[in-house]
């Protein structure tokens, strides 16, 4: 039984000491079903270099050698991508054959997308996964390198603002506001034009005095900013490092230096995830 991204799986096949790491999300793999899990739930992300040598000998070390023999045949003939996805999900047969035929359908979608529509499914992903470095890669590529050929006005507008978003998670506002701002002029979203207001004041916030001169907007999205942050306190989060500040005061002092370092592995390992890069 293997816990993956907070689902029990059961696993009856080998466990491996060597993970199949996930470019683009860090994710360890130490299973051929948590291979499957991933498949199934982060299809949007996959691309023909999913299938490489490390996942065909990852699948040897988890004791599913024919499969690993079938993929490399496979991807020596220059196979599908939906085609070696599905056998490796009808083989460890971790999925219903329902279920697998409908993730095909997908695939099969995903076939016909152009390169642009692809990258986008590929960066909404990864923005969904907190990946935002991986994701900013996606939405600038297609920016930069295809001009979003094949896009709508609405869909290019939604990759500038969720380009945006992206900067923003990752603390870098003033470069949000530029991609925000760019959503607004092309599909005139309100959505995007307050985000932009939002990073701005947020981006601006200890750079000098308050705009008294501020419009109606600006002052209640600054009003709810500051409400967000006053609720702050009642995270989860923030809960747990007042019960390690805790620690400290009662003289606890063992206990105290384990849950920071406990701590300070998760920040570092969130930090990971968020600025992956491909």
């Amino acid at each position: 039984m293997e816990n993956i991204m907070g689902k029990m799986i059961l696993c009856r096949g080998r466990q491996t000491d060597k993970p199949l790491v996930i470019e683009g999300t860090g994710m360890r793999l130490y299973t051929a079903e948590e291979l499957c899990y991933y498949i199934y739930n982060n299809i949007y992300l996959i691309g023909q270099d999913f299938i490489n040598g490390r996942l065909i000998e990852f699948l040897r070390q988890t004791g599913e050698e024919e499969l690993s023999e079938r993929i490399r045949s496979l991807s020596e003939k220059k196979a599908g991508l939906a085609e070696m996805l599905v056998t490796i999900l009808k083989t460890v047969d971790y999925y219903s054959v329902s279920d697998i035929e409908k993730l095909r359908e997908t695939l099969n979608t995903l076939g016909r997308q152009n390169v642009c529509e692809r990258l986008k499914s590929r960066g909404d992903g990864y923005l969904a996964n907190e990946c935002f470095f991986s994701a900013v890669k996606c939405y600038e590529s297609i920016i930069n390198e295809y001009k979003g050929n094949g896009l709508s006005g609405s869909e290019y507008a939604k990759v500038y603002h969720n380009l945006g978003t992206a900067y923003a998670r990752m603390f870098m506002y003033k470069k949000a506001v530029k991609y925000y701002d760019e959503a607004y002029a092309i599909g005139q979203h309100e959505e995007s034009r307050k985000c932009s207001i939002a990073a701005g004041m947020l981006a601006g916030r200890n750079s000098g005095p308050v705009n008294v001169d501020a419009t109606e907007d600006e002052y209640v999205i600054n009003r709810e900013i500051e409400t967000l942050m006053d609720n702050a306190r009642y995270s989860d989060e923030y809960r747990q490092i007042e019960q390690i500040e805790a620690l400290k005061q009662q003289g606890m002092m063992k206990e105290f230096n384990n849950a920071i370092d406990s701590e300070l592995v998760k920040w570092k390992n969130d930090y990971m995830k968020y600025s992956k890069t491909f």
